[in-house]
């Protein structure tokens, strides 16, 4: 970031001296509060030109001599205004040359992508407060910060309209180099920060920005015929040849700006996306081991922008979506689920149940409970399968149609892995995985193009010692679809 340097003053005015018949002028520099009232004032660009007239009593000169005397005044006036005003930021490079990625270009970014505009003055305040101490004395310190607040805020404002998401920009981050791998088809990376790099917002720290890389998956292996050249390689670089793990070393990234991403009420910075250009990677020694180029582009970047927010691959659990009326909801989820009881519909009701010995539970929260409290399932809960629709209340503007489905199954002898490949499978990469374990999809209901509503998918799993209506091991899923809401300004 680069701070607007102090001056004691804006620019003085020059005023003539003599008075003496000679024919000679001297000229000294005044400062403003020594100017009187026949100065003539410029405010433009925070600079201040004036000229000064005083009754001389000189002696006739020729056309030649004013002619010259004129021109040496006004050119140190005509250099002063072709000076150019501090910066609120670096100078803009072009299209060709990367530049480093900084805090300010995250938040432009984001309202760029967003079609607001960022807080300006805030941006300012902060530039202005964090600027090195002045070297000489200020006479007005209030008055040296709105001058400086207010040229900072003009010059942040016109860095901002010509702001390029195309511009290409530069991270490093570490990275680690690990052994060949056969099946990968070389030597794999292990970068753990470009799967969301956190930066702060400048004008507000509390809030915060995610750089999410969309392809990073073109990077993660240098590519080598065979174990053989991968060996060379790493030992020409002095690295490990043998093992799992060669070295450590630095990754040089060089993106564009993709798009903005739906935002999870629990995720507390704004996610943006990005696209790949290029990438080299080096040793710890500086040493070059390997350039990915050309990885990505700035079409695929744009494209990602013009197609607006994502699509769910699948916005429907055991045949319910969102929006349809709950009767019709209430007659799909018989058809697989023939046991109904209160709001929720099961396969089969557990012997407990049966005997009035409790009430089960068709949410998420069955799964939290385990989370939170490390309990067993409940002998209400021994059930395969189950699905709940829950409509609007009466007072909203979707009364009557369906806002929300929670689905629940137990799947004997399943592991935690096996449940997570298959929903990537069945509905994509998840957007966020939470501290919880929660997967978390956001997304546009393919079935309904023409809505701009996003809708929210979360899957929530755990291991159970008993589960099921024969209480034998296996895993306990749990779905819940729903209309995403996002996150308030106090919420981010």
């Amino acid at each position: 970031m680069t701070f607007v340097k102090a001056v004691d003053h804006p620019p003085s005015c020059a005023v003539p001296l003599s008075v003496h018949r000679e024919t000679t002028y001297s000229w000294v520099r005044r400062a403003p509060s020594e100017r009187k009232d026949g100065a003539a004032h410029n405010a433009v660009d925070g600079r201040i030109n004036c000229l000064e007239h005083r009754p001389l009593h000189l002696r006739p000169y020729s056309l030649l001599s004013i002619t010259l005397s004129l021109t040496l005044l006004l050119v140190p006036v005509v250099a002063s205004a072709e000076r150019p005003t501090p910066s609120a930021g670096r100078a803009a490079p072009s299209l060709q040359e990367p530049s480093e990625l900084t805090e300010q270009d995250m938040l432009f970014a984001h309202h760029r992508m967003s079609g607001t505009e960022p807080d300006f003055r805030a941006l300012a305040e902060a530039i202005v407060a964090a600027r090195p101490p002045s070297a000489s004395p200020v006479r007005n310190e209030a008055a040296e910060r709105r001058y400086l607040v207010t040229l900072t805020t003009r010059r942040l404002r016109a860095t901002f309209e010509s702001f390029s998401l195309d511009q290409p920009r530069t991270i490093k981050a570490e990275v680690d180099i690990l052994g060949y791998d056969r099946a990968r088809g070389g030597i794999p990376l292990r970068f753990g920060a470009l799967s969301g790099l956190l930066l702060r917002d400048p004008s507000d720290r509390e809030r915060s920005f995610s750089l999410r890389f969309r392809n990073t998956r073109d990077i993660g292996v240098i590519p080598t015929g065979d174990a053989d050249e991968a060996a060379d390689l790493l030992q020409n670089a002095d690295l490990a040849s043998l093992g799992d793990w060669a070295g450590s070393g630095t990754l040089t990234v060089t993106f564009v700006f993709a798009e903005a991403l739906p935002q999870a009420k629990e995720i507390e910075a704004a996610p943006l996306s990005a696209e790949i250009l290029s990438a080299r990677v080096e040793t710890a020694s500086g040493e070059l081991l390997h350039v990915f180029d050309p990885v990505g582009s700035r079409q695929a970047a744009a494209a990602a922008r013009l197609a607006g927010p994502p699509t769910l691959r699948v916005a429907s659990l055991s045949g319910l979506r969102i929006g349809m009326p709950l009767l019709e909801a209430r007659a799909e989820a018989l058809r697989s689920h023939p046991e109904p009881l209160g709001q929720a519909f099961f396969d089969s009701l557990p012997d407990a149940i049966q005997r009035g010995l409790g009430h089960p539970d068709c949410s998420a929260g069955v799964v939290a409970d385990m989370r939170a409290f490390n309990v067993p399932l409940t002998p209400g809960n021994f059930y395969r399968a189950c699905v709940a629709p829950t409509a609007a209340g009466p007072e909203d503007p979707l009364a009557g149609l369906v806002v929300e489905v929670a689905e629940v199954r137990f799947l004997p002898g399943a592991k935690l892995e096996e449940i997570r490949s298959d929903l990537e499978a069945r509905f994509g990469p998840p957007l966020e995985e939470l501290a919880d374990g929660q997967l978390v999809w956001i997304g546009q209901d393919p079935a309904d193009g023409s809505s701009n509503e996003l809708l929210e998918l979360r899957a929530t799993f755990i291991n159970v010692a008993q589960g099921g209506p024969q209480r034998e091991p296996g895993v306990l899923s749990a779905l819940t679809l729903r209309r995403h809401e996002k996150p308030s300004a106090d919420d981010s």
